[in-house]
């Protein structure tokens, strides 16, 4: 992998403001003007004004960082992607790209095609590769994560959201692929199911090495943790959206609750016990016939090391029953 950049080329630098309009990233330049535009790459209806994508034809003199109350920094992965919130309706993701892996433009492209039945995702505003980074803008799904309501949430809400999700894996999961990878036919980029330093094209090899049915392969978020998944302010219609495409594509149908068993990734951040969210998803996958491969994952893992992610801590061995309405838990580390 390319080395990243720190100092004045970090990712989180990508955005730079010009002035208190205008805003350079890379080889392009956006634009706020206080009004609505219908040559706008989108319009802001809270406060009536717009924003414009174009080429730069000639740099900008000299740029700061940024300081303005219509754009903030919500989000970095250290030195690889970077999040800000654009005015009240749209984000702009930098990332930078890995070789050969499909963006998250195409993916979500692909799955807007798919005329979604139970969940929302992000529009696409626009999308442009830029060196070595990717720059994406989409529109902001209204709401706010489930992680932030899930403290607030009552039992019967919490598990309509479960049950939400779970129907979303049963939806994209009717989506058919002929290989495992993006669903441009480039590589994923996952690396629960390749070693450290290991080039994507072994990820079909490990599947089936853990025991997956690598002739049934079905798209699948892979990433499906509360911090990904939008809800209502105040919980009333029980709809939800998802975003962060980002290593989504075509996997065996055996990954899905698999995932959900070994990522700490997609454990609530602000709750304990912490795993609540992702032991009752992937106890409602394996009631709606979802297989599971963590014993043939772990022994897949000693054969792959140094490995990359996904050490003791984040494996568990899950026993629950529902009593009073309360989710009951027991469990245990797998240890090496």
């Amino acid at each position: 992998m390319d080395v990243r950049k720190w100092g004045e080329d970090h990712i989180n630098e990508s955005l730079k403001q010009v002035d208190a309009s205008n805003w350079v990233l890379g080889s392009w330049i956006l634009q706020r003007l206080p009004c609505p535009s219908d040559s706008a790459t989108w319009n802001d209806p809270a406060d009536g004004s717009s924003y414009t994508v174009t080429e730069m034809t000639t740099p900008p003199l000299q740029t700061q960082p940024v300081d303005s109350p219509h754009i903030k920094l919500v989000y970095e992965a250290g030195d690889f992607s970077a999040v800000w919130s654009i005015g009240s309706n749209a984000f702009f993701k930098a990332k930078y790209m890995v070789p050969g892996a499909t963006l998250e433009s195409t993916t979500l492209e692909y799955v807007q095609k798919q005329h979604l039945s139970c969940f929302k995702i992000p529009k696409v505003l626009f999308h442009t590769p830029s060196g070595d980074r990717s720059f994406l803008f989409v529109e902001r799904i209204p709401g706010r994560t489930l992680d932030s309501a899930w403290t607030g949430l009552s039992e019967s809400w919490r598990q309509r959201y479960v049950d939400a999700i779970v129907q979303a894996c049963v939806e994209m999961s009717h989506w058919r692929g002929t290989k495992i990878g993006g669903v441009d036919g480039l590589h994923l980029d996952g690396y629960y199911l390749a070693p450290k330093n290991a080039n994507f094209d072994c990820i079909e090899d490990s599947c089936k090495e853990i025991g997956m049915d690598c002739s049934d392969l079905v798209f699948h978020h892979t990433d499906l943790g509360p911090t990904n998944i939008i809800v209502e302010d105040e919980p009333s219609s029980g709809e939800t959206g998802i975003i962060d495409f980002e290593t989504a594509g075509f996997l065996p149908r055996g990954w899905i609750r698999t995932k959900f068993r070994l990522s700490a990734g997609m454990d609530l951040t602000t709750f304990k016990p912490s795993i609540a969210w992702r032991l009752a998803v992937q106890l409602a996958l394996g009631a709606n016939g979802f297989s599971e491969h963590v014993d043939g994952w772990l022994e897949w893992r000693k054969t792959r090391k140094p490995y990359s992610l996904a050490t003791k801590s984040t494996v568990w061995h899950t026993n629950s029953e529902r009593t009073n309405n309360e989710l009951v838990t027991k469990y245990s580390f797998e240890s090496d």
